[in-house]
């Protein structure tokens, strides 16, 4: 990872200007995202998402969902509680800010495991293909130690058995070529190549901007000085957050009004909790400023793409051109996030409806003191 990868357009940018172009820039890089394809966004902005997925012009809606193991919408009657059973946002949020109290706060490395998924459409819009890759993050908290991002492309094949269908049709191929108009195509990268094999792990030190850093918020680098100095009392965290939004955004000249600033705040919460080495009490105040903020809906007992129940937790994004829920999926005994995933539907060329879903399941995440098992390729 290098200094200019820390340049360039938001993931997810607008495409008009002003509050919501703006809205896109000061969040935090999605989790899940460092070392992953650059694939094609989300018009509007939506933030904190593991990857956007690319809309095609004329979509209205997107709908964000957890989905089952097998990559299959599941039915709300199977996943969401009945309603005198089921907690309230609020109250899911203030448990797990109880719950990851309990979490380890020592160590030689914040560890990071994910497994994602990213949807795509094949070149000739005519199916769609799963692409999955793992990632592992390794920050070590010593001064001037080695850091390491390990991932790895765990290959692509086709999502239903539908689509499987479509993809033999079309002579069964095992490596995608993308055009350099991506009109229409969602989950790759112009030009880029596909294969339906997995790749060798590759081990990467971090380096540049990133070296020594804990992670993003407000997609600004933070140092482990700065990770130790934020507050944990969630009135001292707020307006600390507030500082950090409103400074970035006098920086790029804009003016930000009270409910974008609510949704901000929103999403530099679920910075910290799905992504940064912060001690648990910190982690608590996030939850617990979380649990004050409007928006947020709780959406029942659900399992995540890797099978595993938790809580889900939705707040809509309303943006320019389309309307979007926004779910994270928690661990009601850790108060650790186990996945978060967003859907949308697209048209393919036979006219056919297809879902398309982005997903980062969390394997493992907080302090350790193993050491990176480190494969033979590294950049």
């Amino acid at each position: 990872m290098h200094d200019d990868d820390l340049g360039g357009d938001p993931a997810g940018q607008a495409s008009g200007a002003g509050a919501r172009a703006l809205l896109t820039s000061i969040m935090s890089e999605p989790p899940g995202q460092k070392g992953r394809p650059r694939a094609k966004r989300l018009r509007a902005a939506v933030p904190w998402l593991t990857s956007a997925v690319g809309l095609a012009a004329a979509a209205a809606l997107v709908v964000t969902l957890v989905t089952a193991p097998d990559g299959q919408i599941p039915n709300p009657s199977q996943t969401t509680a009945s309603p005198e059973n089921q907690s309230s946002a609020r109250q899911i949020l203030l448990a797990a800010a109880s719950a990851t109290m309990k979490a380890p706060s020592s160590g030689a490395y914040w560890r990071t495991v994910t497994i994602s998924g990213m949807d795509a459409t094949s070149p000739d819009r005519g199916y769609i293909i799963r692409r999955r890759f793992s990632k592992e993050e390794w920050l070590a908290r010593r001064p001037g130690g080695q850091s390491w991002w390990i991932s790895q492309n765990l290959g692509a094949k086709p999502l239903t058995d539908e689509d499987e269908a479509a993809w033999r049709k079309a002579g069964s191929p095992t490596q995608w070529k993308y055009p350099l108009d991506m009109t229409g195509l969602v989950g790759a990268n112009s030009t880029e190549v596909v294969d339906a094999a997995a790749e060798e792990k590759v081990a990467a030190r971090l380096r540049g901007k990133w070296k020594d850093s804990a992670g993003l918020l407000t997609k600004e680098p933070v140092t482990w000085d700065q990770i130790r100095r934020i507050p944990s009392d969630e009135r001292e965290l707020r307006a600390y957050l507030e500082r950090r939004i409103t400074s970035r955004a006098e920086s790029r000249s804009y003016e930000i009004d009270p409910k974008d600033l609510e949704l901000a705040l929103q999403g530099s919460c679920m910075s910290i909790v799905f992504g940064l080495p912060v001690s648990p009490a910190v982690r608590a105040a996030a939850y617990r400023l979380l649990a004050t903020l409007p928006g947020m809906t709780a959406l029942g007992r659900v399992q995540d793409p890797l099978g595993r129940a938790g809580e889900a937790l939705g707040y809509q994004v309303n943006g320019e051109e389309a309307v979007y829920q926004i779910v994270q999926v928690i661990d009601p005994e850790t108060g650790l996030p186990l996945s978060e995933s967003s859907t949308s539907t697209i048209e393919l060329a036979d006219g056919r409806t297809a879902k398309v879903e982005n997903f980062t399941a969390y394997q493992q995440v907080g302090w350790t003191d193993e050491k990176p098992s480190l494969p033979a390729k590294r950049d």
